[in-house]
């Protein structure tokens, strides 16, 4: 691969990655033994039919009363550690958890699957970071296709004191077709990179992107459709297991009908 192919293909990487992180949010809740503020997991913004939800993996926050549940933001970029594309290093910027007002949750009665109300956005700043979600959504062109997924590790925090600073991790990997274990009618499994030391558990609650493609003689915009989210991880198989978007639409549409 030529230094302009790849330069080419890790710019389409970074601005997919953005495109995930744009609607990604951080969950901080009780570590092990309870101690507040020590878990991580992670949501995905979603807006369905008028109303602002965070989705997650129910066991995400279940362990966690609702007044120690807190959320890291996403910003309208992130900083692709690595990356060769800037010639100076980008600037760091730390934010801060913080908790909801008036935080109703929604439960799933069968699948690992919650979310969170949150108040309407009345600003466009604020929408952008939630995707619209509705009955259209399907896995129906899931064949051959890479899987985007970006969420918050708990293997990529660091230790600031007596807190930490989580930080998201993204990358892609390929359907796996009849994996031990996978409902196909109702999951879907995506490969986790081999190669990868960053131990998964925390992406519990991310979402599934398949990148959005171009009409033909079209220019190219980064663009990422929601096709799945999150829930397990085969660490044998190195494979994340999620709920299809149809799944994750049928429970909004019982709760929130």
């Amino acid at each position: 691969m030529d230094d302009v192919e790849s330069r080419v293909n890790e710019a389409a990487d970074a601005a997919l990655t953005n495109a995930m992180y744009r609607y990604t949010f951080g969950i901080v809740g009780n570590g092990i033994g309870g101690v507040v503020g020590q878990g991580i997991g992670t949501g995905v913004g979603v807006c369905w039919k008028g109303t602002y939800l965070i989705v997650t993996a129910a066991h995400t926050m279940q362990t966690t009363p609702n007044q120690s549940q807190f959320f890291l933001l996403p910003d309208e970029s992130v900083n692709i550690q690595g990356s060769s594309l800037n010639s100076e290093p980008p600037p760091v910027n730390v934010q801060g958890r913080v908790q909801l007002e008036s935080q109703q949750s929604l439960l799933d009665d069968d699948r690992d699957l919650a979310a969170f109300i949150v108040p309407e956005q009345m600003e466009e700043q604020g929408r952008r970071h939630f995707y619209n979600l509705d009955d259209g959504h399907n896995t129906f062109n899931l064949a051959r296709k890479q899987i985007g997924f970006l969420g918050y590790p708990s293997a990529a925090r660091q230790q600031v004191g007596s807190n930490f600073m989580a930080t998201p991790y993204g990358s892609f990997g390929d359907l796996v077709d009849a994996a031990q274990g996978v409902d196909s009618d109702s999951q879907v499994a995506v490969s986790y990179p081999a190669s990868n030391s960053v131990n998964a558990h925390g992406l519990s609650g991310c979402g599934l992107w398949m990148p959005e493609e171009a009409p033909e003689a079209k220019l190219w915009t980064p663009g990422v459709i929601l096709v799945g989210l999150v829930t397990d991880l085969d660490p044998k198989s190195q494979i994340l297991i999620g709920y299809r978007v149809e799944e994750l639409v049928d429970f909004l549409r019982i709760t929130l009908p």
